[in-house]
């Protein structure tokens, strides 16, 4: 069973996420969301990142595109 802290992580991933997507396809501009949530759903996507790809490539990615491996870095 998931903690209601790490349930409303991911409900707010998926909200930031998805906002985007539907703006993108709609032409908008994206959702502004709060320095809070964007701080939030940055960290998550970052650790997940880390968890799939590794800590050298995520920072690789992050720091020198040159490095980043060439597939880039996808977190889902």
């Amino acid at each position: 069973m998931l903690p209601v802290d790490e349930c409303a992580t991911a409900c707010l991933l998926e909200l930031v996420i998805h906002a985007d997507d539907l703006a993108v396809s709609l032409g908008l501009e994206p959702v502004a969301f709060s320095e809070s949530a964007v701080d939030l759903v940055v960290v998550t996507l970052s650790r997940i990142a880390r968890r799939r790809h590794g800590n050298l490539a995520v920072i690789r990615a992050m720091s020198r595109p040159e490095r980043s491996p060439a597939q880039g870095i996808c977190v889902f």
